[in-house]
């Protein structure tokens, strides 16, 4: 066991789960897809739809929450409306 002074987070988790005796609970195994299985939660807003990420540097970042703000829009509208001037620029459908 780890000492009072140095013990790692998944340790006391571990601790925890353990309980007093120091046995696991024994739970059952859920199978994927399974009915009841946990799944994570995802808005209704988000599905069918795929996440783009990319690195920006911090002042563009900071200005995009500060152009969100004063827009009163959301920093994910504003990305969608420049993916649609960007495809637009180069003579693609303005899906986005």
């Amino acid at each position: 066991m780890a000492s009072p002074t140095r013990k790692s987070i998944a340790g006391a988790i571990k601790q925890a789960a353990l309980g007093e005796e120091g046995l696991a609970p024994v739970t059952e195994r859920v199978r994927v897809g399974e009915a009841g299985a946990h799944r994570p939660y995802r808005a209704a807003t988000r599905e069918g739809k795929k996440i783009i990420s990319a690195p920006v540097d911090p002042a563009a970042h900071r200005q995009l929450k500060v152009l969100a703000a004063e827009t009163g829009q959301k920093a994910e509208e504003l990305i969608r409306e420049a993916l649609r001037d960007l495809f637009t620029k180069h003579g693609k459908p303005p899906i986005a």
